[in-house]
């Protein structure tokens, strides 16, 4: 493979794990590496040094070129201009998309969330000293071998710390999106949890103002990563001790909080990220929370999912009647078995509620309902009741058919002939419709 320029920082020869990495990548991305390296330098940086490192597979390969972006363009005609004002251009390798951007020399941040200009640079260590974390400030030589680590990250990845590059609080007020950054890599995984130094951990709490520099949808991307990972609820847990989660999401908590405590559950290990943040907000004040978490960023799928878990939290028909129970079972449908692991955190927690032994034995009645003879769908269309009743489209008959669909769930008919049979038993021909029974309106 063709040989680059130079780094301008020592480099040591690559361990086997970094070894076993390179001879991986795909020969289409090693052509565009010696492309590169016939003009300039190019380097594999960030993300996938660091998974490696922990004995994972890379998802993403990231570069950093000392070619200017033009250059990269010239060199490469089917490139993709994705952040050229920045100097990130994206390579087409085959099958694969790669990352490229070019070294950056010194520069301000004056709104605290992009550099006020971007300057060019044929420093790697320049480039590197940049960065935010330690063992974000990585770079391997590929055609050489090589791995550059001037700040130590190696290391501080085995110990399991979390370091900024230089002074923490500089780092830090150069872009606000690193302080949640920071608490998002102290979560690298099973068996990878990183604590901050002292340098990081005071700056953490000096500088979290500079979140209100922060587009909300950066926040709320970060904090989904935070929610998903195999550690969530250690971190949220540190961020509610030191007062984070109070600036970023609409409610206010403490490391007493039940929401905080029920998130170290092993129930929620997995869980999807809209039911851990539903479980956080259990307590939250119902009022405008709808507002605020499209304030957030949310989507509006996310937030719907989101509403619809937390009013569940809690909400079990203990001691209820088989029928309520079915009925219970279908309108969770597919998110039953999230709430069950809600539940049975929140009682772990100790929160106010149905004890943990009351929340296993109303599993175990819902585990011992029989069979739904239908896959849920109301059985009774609106035309099959226009038909029986001589009713027309309106309210009254969306009622009616609502009205035929819960007492379906609830007695388990499978026939529409036993529906029929209900029909005709109900005084739907008197009385106000509004007052009628409602499936969505059944808890």
């Amino acid at each position: 493979m063709q040989e680059g320029s130079l780094a301008d920082v020592v480099g040591v020869p690559l361990n086997a794990e970094l070894e076993e990495m390179i001879s991986s990548i795909p020969d289409a991305i090693l052509n565009c590496i010696s492309k590169v390296n016939s003009k300039g330098g190019m380097w594999l940086v960030g993300g996938a040094v660091r998974e490696v490192l922990l004995g994972r597979r890379p998802i993403d390969w990231d570069f950093a070129v000392d070619l200017s972006p033009d250059e990269m363009i010239e060199l490469f005609p089917d490139a993709i201009p994705t952040g050229v004002a920045f100097g990130t251009v994206t390579l087409r390798a085959g099958d694969d998309l790669i990352e490229t951007t070019t070294l950056r020399g010194e520069g301000t941040y004056g709104d605290g969330r992009r550099p006020d200009s971007v300057e060019y640079s044929k420093s790697l260590v320049l480039d590197l000293s940049r960065r935010d974390f330690t063992f974000n400030a990585m770079a391997v030589d590929v055609a050489r071998g090589l791995l550059h680590d001037p700040f130590g990250g190696g290391i501080d990845l085995q110990n399991r710390c979390l370091r900024a590059v230089g002074d923490a609080r500089l780092r830090l007020g150069e872009d606000g999106l690193r302080v949640i950054r920071a608490y998002r890599f102290m979560d690298l995984g099973k068996g990878n949890l990183c604590s901050a130094d002292l340098q990081l951990g005071k700056s953490l709490l000096d500088q979290q103002h500079m979140l209100r520099m922060v587009a909300p949808e950066r926040i709320w991307i970060e904090l989904s990563k935070i929610l998903a990972g195999y550690n969530a609820g250690v971190i949220l847990h540190r961020m509610a001790v030191d007062g984070l989660l109070n600036r970023i999401l609409p409610s206010e908590w403490d490391e007493n909080d039940t929401a905080i405590i029920a998130q170290m559950s092993s129930h929620l290990q997995g869980i999807s990220i809209e039911a851990r943040l539903a479980l956080v907000l259990t307590n939250a004040a119902t009022s405008g929370l709808e507002k605020e978490l499209k304030k957030c960023k949310l989507s509006t799928s996310q937030i719907r999912r989101v509403l619809n878990l937390r009013r569940w939290v809690k909400n079990l028909p203990i001691g209820k009647p088989e029928g309520k129970l079915r009925v219970y079972s279908h309108l969770l449908a597919s998110d039953l078995n999230e709430v069950k692991r809600m539940d049975l955190a929140w009682a772990d927690a100790g929160g106010e509620g149905p004890s943990l032994a009351e929340c296993i034995a109303f599993h175990k009645r819902l585990s011992e309902l029989s069979v739904s003879r239908t896959n849920g769908d109301s059985l009774a269309t609106g035309e099959w009741i226009m038909r029986h009743t001589k009713l027309s489209p309106g309210p009254q008959l969306g009622a009616l058919k609502n009205w035929l669909h819960l007492i379906q769930i609830e007695r388990n008919l499978g026939l529409l002939d036993e529906v029929e049979e209900v029909l005709c038993s109900l005084p739907w021909q008197h009385g106000d419709w509004k007052q009628w029974p409602n499936l969505n309106q059944y808890f």
